[in-house]
């Protein structure tokens, strides 16, 4: 009985030993931006009622005791919002990822050139759209969030095409994107040749992107525009949730999702699935796809980060094709002719998978690397052929940073490359009314893509940053044409050095200023290197650039108002002319140069914040103005036998509006309710090189209205509905610059964008 006696003593001792060791078992954890995955320094640990208990260091880090068996802590941390969270002492070390905070973007970290600084003291000009940004609208198109955004337009009528545009580079593309760099969780969308299309990105699960205007080849590549990065949505801390979205809205819109979010500390994981409809204002104007995307990230330990991403998308969408002026008059919901003859479409499916790593190697050398491969399928019916393409590309993308902790100028020091892949097996035929004919061309192109970047950073004192940064590229299409074996060969381009140099001093919380020099490159596509007979054009080379820039933000003390202004000077020469032959056969010549001069201006005023204790969450109003003085300085068109044909020095740039005027005010309350109105004015632009034809000036009008509140403790609700074009303003948003009418026809410059219409939609959400 004794010996028993004791044992029972004995184990009471352990358990009360080691209860007593758990009472003191520290508390550990990492902060991280939820989007960027970048360490948060300097966020303050803090309890319930505001004590401060410690500060993250440099890497994110902190450790405190803990005397509770469970307890809630407060991070709170300039620009991104204040998260309260709780935890368990077995819950080991803590992830926290914390949101940006809409009210004060100068202050949230951005990954632009590669840093892990604010926006305000980053020297350029990066502008941050957040998901609230996206979803201002009804949620289907980036154009809204886009042209908040001074300097950057996207133009879009139906669903089906989209062009987006940084100070005037990539206006004149004639399909897709060019002349800027997009990439999705740091992964490239633009492919090898520099041509993207972003209509496999899901729009509602898009959280954040960065935007980077004016060339960032340095180390970036090709792109004389600038760089786009998405970044797919991120579960919140500590949220697992389950939520249904809907959507309805004018012209046969509708559109339903489920998404899976799980925030945890050792794996983030977000999936959702939808499908949406649209049948479009115009005739022959039907858009449908499905979307699965998938976003996880793991923390195996607080020196590494794993993400994995899987994406997935097909697209069935009808191509209703440009109007004459007369023929907008007449209907303006009609389809071009030949594209209702020739059923001219596009039916797509995207796949992208990618991986990528983040490695706190120690405490000066760290690495982030990822790789992917991505593929589509194309079905392609045009008026003037049918096209069958299939698309693989595979690559990665690696940087390293050392800090070697010099205590005279210290200095950070990036080096990395990057590597894109892609082969597309294409063969076209006759269009015989939407179905195929007779093969006309069978050509594949395997187009290669490297390149070798260097960036330091260097403190010349604790309140200026001089930054220094270079790439090496180059770029090759290999073509295989096996109908006409003559017109095969290799397209190897002139390898670009580009440099940058930006420099930038901290005065006040009122403004830093930045300075920088940066030149950038953008190559013709693969389909813009043939000449008239289809054989490869060897002189043709990359559009250049060279940009001068001056940039102030800040934060007026004690008004919550902040501004970003910048004023630039871009020379472009080797500018690519298009010349149109015949229907479906444009040739291309560097041919051009131009000159554009702007000045670009956003600014937020948070008047009222939920910290004020008022009924009102939050009151902001802000604008974005840019002007745009962008004009021919040596434009000349050639014809195949390259014979000047016109000059147009000195005219106006096709396709660029002198004054882009957006402004809008969000209105939230504690009791749910929120309102987001937004006026846009684009003033006319012209339409050709010769300006003898201008799209005429229009202004929209937009309003949104919803209720969005917590439902006891597991559901949450979101009901919203908005109207679009308030004013019914016909307009086009997409126009097809230096049309040409065939015989004597009249140019077919216009697509119409939808007149007044309407949406509504609801959120369900269960917490589990």
């Amino acid at each position: 009985m004794k010996l028993f006696s004791y044992f029972m003593l004995s184990v009471i001792c352990v358990f009360l030993f080691h209860a007593a060791q758990a009472q003191y078992i520290p508390v550990k954890g990492m902060i991280y931006d939820s989007q960027t995955k970048q360490a948060l320094g300097g966020a303050s640990i803090k309890t319930i009622d505001d004590q401060t208990l410690t500060v993250s260091d440099k890497k994110g880090y902190f450790e405190l005791p803990a005397n509770d068996t469970s307890q809630e802590l407060k991070i709170v941390l300039i620009g991104f919002k204040t998260q309260v969270i709780s935890y368990k002492k077995q819950n080991g070390l803590l992830n926290i990822q914390l949101d940006a905070d809409e009210a004060n973007l100068n202050e949230v970290r951005v990954t632009g050139f590669a840093g892990n600084r604010t926006k305000k003291e980053t020297a350029g000009s990066i502008a941050l759209i957040t998901g609230k940004d996206i979803n201002r609208g009804s949620g289907v198109s980036f154009q809204a969030a886009l042209n908040a955004v001074p300097g950057v337009r996207m133009d879009q009528s139906t669903l089906s095409e989209a062009r987006i545009s940084i100070r005037g580079n990539g206006v004149r593309s004639s399909f897709g994107i060019r002349n800027i760099k997009i990439y999705l969780n740091d992964i490239p969308v633009t492919e090898a040749d520099g041509t993207t299309r972003i209509e496999a990105l899901d729009v509602n699960s898009i959280g954040r992107a960065e935007v980077i205007k004016g060339p960032a080849s340095s180390i970036y590549g090709a792109g004389t525009g600038g760089v786009i990065n998405f970044q797919l949505q991120r579960s919140p801390y500590q949220e697992q949730s389950l939520e249904a979205v809907g959507l309805a809205g004018s012209y046969g819109l509708h559109k339903l999702a489920m998404t899976y979010r799980n925030g945890g500390d050792k794996i983030n994981s977000y999936v959702s699935y939808g499908w949406q409809e649209y049948d479009g204002y115009r005739d022959r104007s039907n858009d449908s796809r499905r979307f699965l995307s998938g976003n996880f990230q793991l923390f195996p330990d607080k020196k590494r980060i794993i993400t994995l991403l899987l994406n997935r998308t097909t697209q069935n969408s009808q191509i209703p094709g440009a109007l004459t002026a007369d023929q907008v008059a007449v209907n303006p919901e009609q389809a071009n002719a030949s594209n209702l003859d020739k059923q001219a479409g596009r039916y797509q499916t995207w796949t992208r998978i990618g991986l990528g790593q983040q490695y706190q190697i120690n405490d000066q050398f760290s690495n982030s690397t990822s790789v992917f491969t991505y593929s589509y399928d194309l079905n392609h019916p045009l008026p003037y052929a049918y096209l069958r393409n299939f698309y693989q590309s595979y690559g990665g993308r690696s940087r390293f940073s050392y800090n070697p902790g010099f205590s005279v100028l210290p200095t950070q020091f990036i080096i990395g490359g990057e590597f894109n892949e892609g082969l597309t097996k294409g063969t076209q035929y006759v269009n015989n009314k939407g179905a195929e004919g007779a093969i006309i061309a069978n050509i594949d192109y395997r187009n290669t893509l490297y390149s070798l970047f260097y960036q330091s950073e260097t403190k010349l004192d604790d309140k200026t940053l001089l930054t220094f940064g270079i790439s090496y590229n180059s770029l090759k299409y290999d073509v295989s044409n096996y109908i006409l074996p003559a017109q095969s060969g290799i397209k190897r381009f002139k390898p670009q050095a580009t440099p940058r140099v930006a420099i930038s001093h901290n005065f006040a919380e009122a403004l830093t200023l930045h300075a920088s020099v940066s030149s950038g490159f953008s190559p013709p596509s693969s389909s813009e290197v043939k000449n008239v007979d289809g054989s490869i054009n060897p002189l043709l080379q990359a559009e250049k650039g060279i940009n001068y820039e001056i940039n102030a933000k800040g934060n007026v003390p004690g008004s919550r108002l902040s501004y970003d202004l910048a004023v630039f000077k871009m020379d472009m020469k080797g500018e690519l002319i298009g010349q149109s032959v015949q229907q479906g056969i444009t040739i291309y010549n560097n041919a051009g140069k131009t000159t554009h001069d702007g000045a670009e201006l956003a600014v937020s005023w948070q008047i009222l914040r939920p910290e004020d204790n008022n009924q009102v969450l939050s009151l902001r109003p802000f604008v974005a103005l840019t002007y745009s003085d962008f004009k021919f300085k040596d434009y000349k068109i050639l014809n195949a036998n390259n014979e000047v044909t016109a000059n147009f020095d000195g005219n106006e740039l096709t396709g660029v509006s002198p004054w882009v005027f957006n402004g809008g005010i969000d209105f939230e309350t504690q009791y749910g309710i929120y309102i987001y109105m937004n006026y846009y004015f684009n003033d006319k632009m012209p339409l050709n090189d010769g300006n003898t034809a201008y799209n005429p000036s229009y202004q929209l009008l937009n309003s949104k209205l919803g209720y969005k509140k917590r439902l006891g403790k597991s559901f949450e609700l979101n009901i919203y509905g908005g109207i679009d074009n308030i004013f019914n303003e016909a307009y086009s948003s997409i126009v097809s610059l230096n049309a040409v009418g065939f015989a004597g026809a009249q140019p077919a410059y216009f697509n119409p964008s939808p007149k007044r219409n309407g949406y509504a939609g609801f959120g369900f959400k269960y917490l589990f």
